[in-house]
């Protein structure tokens, strides 16, 4: 049984893929990034299906969804910051935080495509850096 990715970040006591976290919630960077700066979210609990969150779960992951927004918006100078709740890729509860550069990244189009690449450890962690400062920035 293989043991579900989202559960082995969520669950390290840190890590350096981490961008934000609560008590039950971390957000991190997305490795098939839609556009740079693309992040997850998800609960500490493994649960595969969204709207079986607790509302406290939900509360922790749209906070953390609003201070990745902000720093998105500050970093990438995006049009819009976009939320998508799919879930279809990984079973466990998620949510994207996506700079959005164009009206189709969050459609299927740059997934059929063939246009969404894995992004490479040396700009994950240039990304984690950006975002590292800004959280630590105060405002």
């Amino acid at each position: 049984m293989s043991i579900c990715p989202f559960c082995r970040i969520a669950t390290a006591s840190s890590g350096t893929s981490t961008l934000l976290q609560t008590p039950s919630a971390v957000a991190f960077l997305d490795i098939r990034p839609i556009r740079p700066g693309h992040a997850l979210i998800v609960p500490r609990r493994h649960e595969p299906d969204f709207w079986n969150l607790t509302d406290d779960e939900r509360h922790d992951i749209f906070a953390l969804a609003k201070q990745l927004a902000d720093a998105q918006r500050q970093l990438f100078n995006p049009l819009k910051v976009g939320l998508l709740v799919a879930g279809f890729d990984v079973p466990h509860a998620h949510v994207h935080v996506v700079p959005l550069h164009d009206a189709h990244d969050l459609t299927s189009e740059r997934i059929l495509n063939g246009s969404v690449k894995s992004a490479a450890a040396d700009e994950l962690a240039d990304l984690q850096g950006r975002y590292a400062q800004h959280f630590l920035v105060p405002r």
